[in-house]
C-alpha cells in the first residue's frame, strides 16, 4: 500500500530540542526537524527516548538558520514512530492548539517552500 500525505512538507533540517510535555519528569533532549507542513513536523530525536510516545504531547523549540534570535516553539500529539535516518528516533507530530497567526505563517512557508 503507498502511504501518501495529506499536505505537502517543507523540508526543514533545523536543530533544536524537544521535551514530553504530558510527563512532568521529562527533560529537553536534543532534535532535529526533518520537515514541516501546515498540520505537523517530522522530528528526529537523540538520546534517551520515553518508549511508547505515540499519543504523547511534544513541545518542540528549534532556531532556524536566519540566527539565533528566531526561534519557532510548537507543541503537538506523536502519531507515529521509527528509525531516524542520523540513528535516533524518528517521529511524526501533529499540530495541536495552533493560533490563526501560526497557521497563516505555516501556510505561507508552505507556499513560498521556504527553507531558512
Amino acid at each position: 500500500m503507498e502511504r501518501r500525505r495529506r499536505v505537502p512538507r517543507v523540508s526543514a533540517g533545523w536543530l533544536g530540542k524537544y521535551r514530553v510535555e504530558d510527563d512532568p519528569q521529562s527533560h529537553w533532549g536534543e532534535c532535529q526537524m526533518l520537515d514541516i507542513s501546515v498540520i505537523g513536523t517530522g522530528l528526529e530525536l537523540f538520546g534517551a527516548i520515553p518508549e511508547n510516545l505515540v499519543g504523547h504531547r511534544l513541545a518542540v523549540e528549534v532556531h532556524t538558520p536566519v540566527g539565533a534570535s528566531v526561534s519557532i516553539r510548537l507543541v503537538g500529539e506523536v502519531r507515529n514512530t521509527g528509525p531516524g535516518p542520523e540513528g535516533g528516533t524518528r517521529v511524526g507530530m501533529e499540530f495541536a492548539d495552533l493560533s490563526d497567526t501560526e497557521r497563516q505563517m505555516l501556510q505561507v512557508m508552505e507556499l513560498l517552500q521556504v527553507v531558512w
